[in-house]
Order: structure tokens, then C-alpha cells, then sequence
């Protein structure tokens, strides 16, 4: 019985070992990754040494770091699609908690996606610069395909339901989009140009200049 006693008590230490690598492998890649997103988005890409992660992450040696990600575009990555993540997990909510009326969904996922963007400024503009370079280099985004493309097919599907009740303009719904995005991430770009103005009252003016991308006649939004 003491054998069983000690072997237990073995078992659990081990597990709790184990338990606590696990959780120090994540916070040592999230503080990673939160390092990263300061020093590219600060002094740029290019200008970011993995020297430079290594010491805002608090890490003694780079073999530390490389434990994590074996290069400077591993953790670029990583952070890009952590953001993407992100972005995917606030649309999904806003759609699933709108209800079932078409138009309300698309309203409020525009409201929640713009001012998400403009909270999360640093993260955004982070996110829009890889976004354009994956396009450029792999002809396509990476949110249309994948992992994180539940969100884009659920909007082209609403896009559909919406055809049939409202007077949407005959453009490609995949265009659509596109432009509804790059509008948005010109307002997270450049928001000082909306004027000194509140970020519910700069997203009521997102939201109307979409809605304007969408249909080709005035909607009520209320």
C-alpha cells in the first residue's frame, strides 16, 4: 500500500512537471510573439534581428528562442496568424449573436470587425502588411482558404441570402468584400483623417460607406 502511496504521489509530480513545462513553453512563445509585434510594427521587419527578439522577450540565449521558432519568418507568421485568429473568432461571434435576419448579421459584423480594427490598431496594421505580401507572393489571401476561411465563407453564404431580399449591386461577391476590407483597413490605417471624432460615431461611418459598397440603393440600418 505504501508502494501504491508513493507511486502516486510520483505520478502526480510528474504530471505536474510536466503541467508546468507545458504552461512555460506557452507563455515563453507568447511573449515571443508579443516582443515581435512591438519591435516589427515599431522599427520595422526588416530592422528586427532575432537578437533584438531575443532581448525584449527576456530570453538568456538564442538557442531559447529557437526552442519556440527557428527563424525571424517563423515568428512573423505565427503572429500574423495568431491576429488572423483573432479577427476570425470576433466575426464568428458577432454573426452567431446577431440573430437570423441577414441584414442585421452583415451590419453587425461590419460594426464588430471595424471596431475591433481600431482597438486593435497595432495588431491590424501588423496583420494588413502580411496580408498584402502573402497576395502578392501567393497570388491569393490567406483568409479565403484554410483554416481560418470559415468566417469569408459564411459572409459569400450571406452575401447569397441577402441577393434575394435587397438590391445588391451586381458585383462579384468575392469583389465585394475585398473592397469592404480595404476600406476598413484604410479607416484602421488612417484614422486620423475621420477628425476628432468618437470611434462609435467613426464606425457609423465606416458602416454607412459599406453599405454603400453592398447595395445600390439606400438601406435603413435601424
Amino acid at each position: 500500500m505504501l508502494t501504491n502511496v508513493r507511486s502516486s504521489k510520483i505520478g502526480i509530480l510528474k504530471l505536474e512537471i510536466t503541467q508546468s513545462k507545458r504552461s512555460s513553453r506557452r507563455d515563453g512563445k507568447q511573449a515571443i510573439l508579443d516582443s515581435a509585434l512591438e519591435l516589427f510594427t515599431h522599427q520595422g521587419y526588416k530592422e528586427t534581428s532575432v537578437e533584438d527578439l531575443r532581448k525584449a522577450a527576456g530570453f538568456k540565449s538564442k538557442a531559447s528562442l529557437y526552442a519556440h521558432f527557428d527563424s525571424k519568418e517563423a515568428v512573423a507568421d505565427a503572429l500574423s496568424m495568431q491576429i488572423l485568429q483573432k479577427i476570425e473568432h470576433q466575426i464568428l461571434t458577432d454573426y452567431a449573436n446577431a440573430g437570423s435576419e441577414p441584414l442585421k448579421i452583415l451590419i453587425a459584423v461590419i460594426r464588430g470587425f471595424t471596431q475591433w480594427g481600431l482597438n486593435h490598431s497595432q495588431e491590424y496594421k501588423f496583420r494588413f502588411i502580411r496580408a498584402q505580401q502573402d497576395r502578392l507572393i501567393r497570388g491569393q489571401f490567406d483568409y479565403t482558404t484554410g483554416q481560418f476561411s470559415m468566417a469569408y465563407t459564411k459572409m459569400l453564404a450571406l452575401l447569397q441570402h441577402l441577393r434575394q431580399q435587397y438590391p445588391m449591386r451586381h458585383i462579384a461577391d468575392t469583389a465585394l468584400i475585398s473592397m469592404v476590407i480595404a476600406l476598413i483597413d484604410k479607416t484602421v490605417i488612417d484614422r486620423e483623417s475621420f477628425g476628432n471624432i468618437s470611434l462609435e460615431e467613426q464606425v457609423d461611418q465606416v458602416l454607412e460607406l459599406c453599405m454603400g459598397i453592398f447595395f445600390r440603393e439606400p438601406i435603413q440600418l435601424s
